[in-house]
């Protein structure tokens, strides 16, 4: 999944680091930066977060509230943050109030693949075991039904109780196949059922969520704090997801927080790709109190590149950054190479 790294520059040449989700077009989130955003930031005190969030808000109003917009307006918040942080010489989450302390992390896997049979299911599963991680997301709906079961049962079978396990449907089920499928779950003792429908019917989703006993969890392609109203207020879902990269940034992020501890429910952080969108959840989690966090283990050289080690993990947790702003130490030889990978 392709990142576009937003970079903000103060008038006395301090430089703060954001990222935005591209999702197959980030030389439209890279215009939407810089011919539309930025004339809107620009000449304003950066430590005026919220304001300068709401101003994009209503200045796009028309043009976006979804997509492309929102995700682009994520980088720059994210960015801010990163220089209010250096500014004030401590971490993020510190400046919001959060907690410091190591945060739970669970492993997104079990993608499908041709070559990916049972055996070489539990192996990869075995792996993320191995690395600390106690809770894992399996993918589901790009199979059948009975066969994406079959391949839970297995990885229930091998570990029994002392592997937690998830999944994620990616929004492809209508309300009768999500149904059937929960039934299945609920006997697996599945921890959640992520985005089993679109996320465009969160009446769906309340019903089901009433019909199922195994937690709904999502919608992370959801956008701003207003359709996460929609989905909180239903009790469309158990589980809250966000991600500060892709629904709005840190700032959005918190808010969706607030509401959903209002209602008596956590929220969880997605994470979709790069690092800095990693960190910038995890500053986000630590502040409104998740229970958890999403990552992925598979090589990723410009996770690597983008956070340095502001992401650190053992024994199935994460480290809180210590360093001011985000934490992340970026390596501008390394951005140059991906850069010209697109080219």
């Amino acid at each position: 999944m392709e990142v576009c790294l937003v970079r903000a520059e103060t008038a006395d040449g301090m430089v703060g680091f954001g990222e935005a989700i591209g999702y197959g077009s980030p030389e439209s989130v890279m215009v939407t930066v810089n011919s539309v955003l930025s004339r809107i930031v620009r000449g304003e005190d950066s430590s005026n977060i919220w304001y300068l969030w709401d101003k994009m808000y209503r200045a796009t109003f028309r043009l976006g509230r979804r997509g492309i917009v929102v995700s682009a307006m994520s980088g720059v918040d994210i960015a801010l943050w990163d220089l209010a942080g250096k500014e004030l010489g401590a971490p993020i989450y510190r400046l919001l109030g959060g907690n410091r302390r190591r945060m739970r992390g669970y492993i997104t896997g079990g993608y499908y693949r041709p070559d990916k049979d049972i055996p070489r299911l539990i192996e990869e599963v075995e792996g993320y075991v191995r690395s600390g991680f106690k809770t894992v997301k399996i993918k589901v709906g790009g199979l059948s039904i009975e066969e994406d079961l079959k391949r839970l049962s297995a990885l229930r079978e091998r570990f029994g109780e002392k592997l937690e396990i998830a999944v994620d449907a990616n929004n492809v089920y209508d309300f009768n196949q999500a149904l059937k499928i929960g039934r299945g779950l609920e006997r697996l003792g599945i921890i959640f059922f992520e985005e089993p429908l679109s996320t465009d019917y969160p009446e769906l989703s309340a019903r089901l969520a009433a019909q199922l006993d195994v937690p709904i969890a999502g919608y992370e392609t959801a956008f701003t704090i207003h359709e996460f109203r929609e989905l909180i207020s239903r009790y469309a879902v158990d589980i809250v997801q966000a991600d500060a990269a892709w629904n709005g940034g840190i700032t959005e992020m918190v808010r969706i927080g607030v509401l959903a501890r209002s209602y008596g429910l956590p929220l969880i952080p997605h994470y979709s790709a790069g690092g800095i969108g990693f960190v910038a959840s995890l500053h986000a989690a630590l502040t409104i109190d998740s229970p958890l966090i999403e990552y992925h283990l598979r090589p990723n050289p410009l996770r690597e590149a983008l956070a340095g080690e502001a992401i650190k993990h053992s024994e199935g947790y994460f480290e809180p950054p210590l360093k001011p702003g985000l934490g992340v130490a970026i390596r501008e030889e390394e951005i140059e190479k991906f850069k010209r990978s697109r080219r």
